[in-house]
């Protein structure tokens, strides 16, 4: 894994107590393992729901919260003295609690996911269709599995 990739966590809730090692270690993970440059940098932002929604008011057009939002870059366009960003990957806190409790997962494991979610979302995966969604899903679990296993 790349040295200077780096991973901005901006902690925008205090519901949750965040495992931020664990979730800088995650998002590096699935950038090494989707190729991104080994240069760039990804914002991570974790919210509650008032914010989720007027974010996904705003760029979606939706009301109410979502759980996970992804903002892609364009490298192409990045001043060449600085790590290109990859893009930015927003949590709502407040739908993580809810959809752990619906699934019956610990909080922490959907936070994880929605993570990786967000991530594959600006790796391109789409998840429009039954066969994206499964497409997806798989690549989702594969990052989400105890990285003993994952090689």
């Amino acid at each position: 894994m790349a040295k200077s990739q780096r991973v901005h966590l901006l902690n925008r809730q205090r519901k949750l107590k965040l495992e931020s090692d664990a979730l800088r270690s995650l998002v590096k993970w699935v950038l090494e393992g989707e190729g991104a440059d080994p240069d760039c940098h990804v914002e991570l932002v974790l919210l509650r729901d008032g914010p989720m929604a007027e974010l996904n008011a705003q760029y979606r057009g939706r009301s109410g919260a979502t759980d996970v939002l992804a903002f892609q870059t364009d490298p192409e366009g990045w001043p060449a003295e600085e790590a290109p960003l990859w893009g930015t990957v927003v949590v709502s806190v407040d739908r993580a609690v809810q959809q752990a409790s619906e699934r019956g997962l610990k909080t922490g494991a959907e936070i994880r996911r929605l993570v990786v979610h967000g991530l594959l979302h600006l790796a391109g995966y789409r998840d429009g269709t039954p066969a994206e969604r499964a497409r997806m899903r798989r690549r989702e679990n594969r990052y989400l599995q105890p990285r003993t296993r994952r090689r």
